[in-house]
C-alpha cells in the first residue's frame, strides 16, 4: 500500500505545471462549495509539496472573492431570506457590518460556520471588496500552510530511506511546532470571535 501511494504521488508530480493548474481550479471550486478544505490541503501537500501553498492560498482567495461577488450582486435576496431563518448567521452578518475586516479575518481563522458560508454572508454586508480580500487572504494563510505542510511531510515519511533520520526528525518537529503555533492562534481567535459576536448589535426592532 505504501509503494502504491508513492507511485500515485509520483504520477501526479510528473504532471509538472499542469498539476498546479488543476490544483488551483480544484480549490477555486472548493471555495464556492461546502466541501471541507483541510483534507484537500493535505492531499495538495502530498502531491505537490510546499509549492502547493501559494497556489492553494491564491485560488482559495479568488474563489472566496467570486462567492462574495455572487452573493452581493446576483443572489442577495435569496441569501438574505436564508439568514432570517438562522439567527446565528444573522449575528455574523451584523458583526461584520459593525467590525469590518477584523471580523472576517477571525472568521477565516476560527469560524463556527463553513468557510463558504462566511463568504456568502460577507457578501450581504457593507464591507468593501479590498478589505474583505486582504482579511480573507491573511485569515486563510495559517491553516492552509499547516495542512499542506502535513501533507508534504507524508511522502517524506513514506520514502524513509531517502531522508536522513535527522532531516526526518526536523521535518516532523517543524510540523508539530507549526501545529502548536496555529492551534494557539486559532484558540485566541475563537475566544476573540466569541466576544465580538456577543457584542455585535442585533437586527433593528420592528
Amino acid at each position: 500500500m505504501g509503494q502504491l501511494s508513492v507511485d500515485l504521488l509520483h504520477g501526479w508530480g510528473d504532471l509538472g505545471q499542469v498539476s498546479l493548474v488543476l490544483l488551483a481550479l480544484a480549490f477555486f471550486v472548493i471555495s464556492l462549495t461546502f466541501l471541507p478544505r483541510p483534507p484537500a490541503c493535505i492531499v495538495a501537500g502530498a502531491t505537490c509539496g510546499i509549492a502547493a501553498f501559494p497556489v492553494v492560498l491564491v485560488a482559495s482567495t479568488l474563489g472566496a472573492v467570486a462567492g462574495f461577488v455572487l452573493s452581493r450582486r446576483l443572489l442577495r435576496t435569496r441569501f438574505r431570506a436564508a439568514i432570517e431563518r438562522r439567527p446565528s448567521w444573522r449575528r455574523i452578518v451584523d458583526a461584520i457590518d459593525s467590525q469590518g475586516w477584523i471580523l472576517v479575518a477571525l472568521l477565516r481563522l476560527a469560524s463556527p460556520v463553513p468557510g463558504s458560508a462566511t463568504t456568502y454572508l460577507a457578501g450581504l454586508t457593507s464591507i468593501r471588496l479590498w478589505p474583505y480580500v486582504g482579511a480573507t487572504f491573511l485569515g486563510l494563510a495559517p491553516q492552509t500552510f499547516l495542512f499542506i505542510f502535513v501533507g508534504a511531510a507524508g511522502p517524506a515519511a513514506l520514502h524513509g530511506g531517502s531522508l536522513s533520520a535527522i532531516k526526518l526528525v526536523l521535518m516532523l518537529a517543524g510540523v508539530a511546532t507549526s501545529a502548536v503555533v496555529i492551534w494557539q492562534v486559532g484558540r485566541r481567535a475563537r475566544a476573540s470571535l466569541a466576544v465580538r459576536l456577543e457584542l455585535a448589535p442585533g437586527p433593528p426592532q420592528a
